[in-house]
């Protein structure tokens, strides 16, 4: 079941770990925002969950999606939860040409092949 208050703190943390990852201020993020600093802390002590338009222009900035913010808070199979540090990455490999992604994907799949042999 679903606890409101972990998810609501996991929330917050989630956002201070994306925006610490990107060294970005609370102060800059609320600039960003059009809130006050205090009510990003807030979000981020988990004391005020903020309005569905506030997470999504946070996500927009931090350049996150919002899965990520509520990774936790539903079952699912933790095998294929992207964390927030490995974004930035899928962002970069989505703006490779074909052929680098086609190349990537090789090196991906042999480097799989080889570690499941060896188990």
């Amino acid at each position: 079941m679903l606890n409101i208050d972990e998810a609501v703190a996991n929330l917050g943390k989630r956002i201070q770990e994306a925006r610490l990852l990107r060294n970005i201020t609370q102060d800059q993020l609320a600039e960003k925002c059009n809130v006050t600093s205090k009510h990003i802390s807030a979000i981020e002590r988990g004391t005020s969950t903020g309005s569905v338009t506030l997470i999504l222009n946070i996500c927009n900035i931090l350049n996150i999606t919002p899965n990520a913010l509520f990774v936790d808070c539903f079952p699912m199979d933790t095998n294929n939860i992207i964390p927030i540090e490995k974004h930035d990455i899928i962002l970069k490999y989505a703006k490779l040409t074909h052929s680098n992604q086609k190349f990537i994907d090789s090196a991906i799949e042999h480097s799989y092949e080889e570690q499941t042999r060896k188990s």
